[in-house]
């Protein structure tokens, strides 16, 4: 069975952090990864610090990283807490049967822009 990837940071963070997971999905894979991703993102919504996620889709048919989900917490504890529920485990072991490589790291924004921003 393949190994879910970590997140985890040597320290925790309690600060807000956003999660990037880009995904290499074959191309005749993505129906089904669309149903199975809205299964995991529906339980992560309910959990305590979740603020939203979205999940963009590559316009061009043959890019390796069709799917990133862009999703913000309110911190890096209540995203570690919410990846050690049981229901989430059983979700993401789902998507990991198919054909799928998931790349997830967390960042914390740095720089913020806005139109006409002098930087």
């Amino acid at each position: 069975m393949p190994e879910i990837p970590e997140t985890r940071t040597a320290t925790p963070i309690l600060t807000p952090i956003t999660m990037i997971n880009a995904f290499t999905v074959p191309l005749e894979e993505s129906e089904e990864f669309l149903q199975l991703w809205k299964e995991n993102a529906q339980i992560m919504a309910a959990q305590p610090g979740f603020v939203r996620a979205r999940l963009h889709e590559s316009l061009i048919d043959d890019a390796e990283l069709r799917y990133v989900n862009v999703a913000a917490w309110e911190s890096g504890v209540q995203l570690e807490e919410a990846l050690a529920r049981p229901e989430w485990q059983a979700s993401a072991q789902k998507l990991l049967t198919l054909n799928v490589k998931a790349r997830p790291s967390i960042y914390q924004g740095i720089i913020d822009v806005t139109p006409g921003a002098q930087l």
